[in-house]
This record gives structure tokens, sequence and C-alpha cells, in this order.
């Protein structure tokens, strides 16, 4: 087995130890994993700092030290893949159609959450979207409200693979809110009365028109936007984000 291979192994050997166990847990020390995987210490340290990438391990040194368990967090997971989905030249279009589809997918499971607290939660947040739904709001209030509203959505779904889409997309495409909605209060006003739409169907635990809003708002957006959509991502300056 050549050099390459064998650190690969190696490190999926380790994914697998670390992910077998819980977060925290010693899975040994160096000198006991070299002998445990019968390979050399280049190679396990070549192996380790590959897992140690994908944060599923820690080394710790000194007196109780060892490689110990971990678990990735999920903005850590969403700024690698939005970096990764900008060094590729994804276009605001492909982000955005994206985001919408499984967007349409986590309101669709939202609406069917039985969970007391979130529902409430839910209702709390659609008075108070209500109270502001027509008054000035920025476009930094706004990507707020946008968000609150999205990540609320994605805990009543209850699907983690649907969370991480639906963060990740948006994660990606609120670099060019500024660019999208500076100077369009008209378009700004009209996600706000949408949004709340949305959200008041979910909340009446109506699946399907909460779906068909979505899709209804998302195709109304991909018009709404014109060239924007179609720039590189790297090609929208950070001036142009909340930031």
């Amino acid at each position: 087995m050549t050099g390459g291979r064998l650190t690969q192994t190696t490190a999926d050997r380790l994914r697998e130890l670390a992910l077998g166990v819980p977060e925290g847990e010693l899975l040994g020390t160096e000198k006991e994993l070299i002998a445990r995987f019968g390979v050399s210490r280049p190679t396990f340290r070549q192996a380790v700092h590959i897992v140690e990438a994908e944060r599923l391990v820690e080394s710790v040194r000194g007196l109780n030290g060892g490689l110990f368990s971990r678990r990735p967090d999920l903005e850590g997971v969403i700024a690698s893949a939005a970096t990764y989905l900008r060094s590729r030249g994804s276009r605001l279009r492909d982000v955005m159609i994206a985001a919408n589809a499984a967007l349409r997918e986590a309101v669709g499971a939202a609406a069917d959450c039985r969970d007391a607290d979130l529902r409430e939660q839910l209702d709390r947040l659609i008075a108070e979207l209500a109270l502001r739904e027509h008054g000035p709001q920025t476009v930094t209030a706004f990507h707020d409200d946008e968000m609150a509203a999205t990540l609320l959505i994605c805990r009543m779904s209850d699907n983690p693979a649907l969370d991480l889409a639906v963060r990740l997309f948006f994660e990606v495409g609120m670099v060019a809110l500024k660019a999208m909605f500076d100077g369009r209060s008209e378009l700004m006003q009209d996600r706000r009365t949408e949004r709340l739409m949305i959200l008041r169907a979910v909340s009446e635990g109506d699946r399907d028109r909460a779906m068909a809003l979505c899709r209804r708002n998302a195709e109304f957006s991909l018009r709404g936007f014109g060239a924007v959509l179609d720039q590189p991502m790297q090609a929208i300056s950070p001036s142009q984000g909340l930031a």
C-alpha cells in the first residue's frame, strides 16, 4: 500500500473510531493508537491532521493527553461549505434555487411540527413581524427578521439534513443581500408580506399552502432580482453584504 493510501486508510479508521464513541472520549495516546493501527508515526500524524480538519478529533498534549473524539459544529461546516461554493464560481441564482428548494421542504416539515414550545415561539415571531410589517426597515433589520424566521423553520422541521442545507445556502446568499435589496424597498416589502403568509400557514399546520406560498415566493424572487443573480459569488464584494 502506498504512503498516501495508507494515510487515508488510517484516517478512515480514526474517523470511524471517533464517531463510534461519545464526544470528548479518549481514543488513546499517540503511542497506543500507532500500535493499534500498525503504522509509522509520520503516517499516523498525517492521518490525525486530516481528521482534525474535519473536527472529529482533538489532540491534547501533556499529562492526561491523547487523542479525543469531538463533533463538528454546524457553523464550522457551513463556513467550509460556503467557502467551497464561492471558490467554485457558484452563481447567486444557483444558490437561490437550491436554498428555495431546501426551504420549501423545511417549511412543509415545520407545518407538521407538534412541539408546543416551538409553536409558541412561532406565534410570538408572527406577532412581532406583523407589528412592523409595513413600517420602514433597513436591509440589516430585514436580514435579522429573515434569519429569525428561517432558523425557527429549521428547528421546527426537525431534520438535520434540511437544517444544514437551508442554513448553508442562506449563509452563502446573505453576502449579496445588500446588492439585492438596497434601494428596492418594494421588493423587500413584498418579501416581508410573503414571509408572514408562509409563517401563518405553518402555524395553521397547512403544509400544502405553506409549500405553495414558498414556491410562489421563490419564483417571484428569481424573476425580480435580474442580472445580480447571474454574478459569480466571488464577484460580489464584501461591501455589498451586511458586514
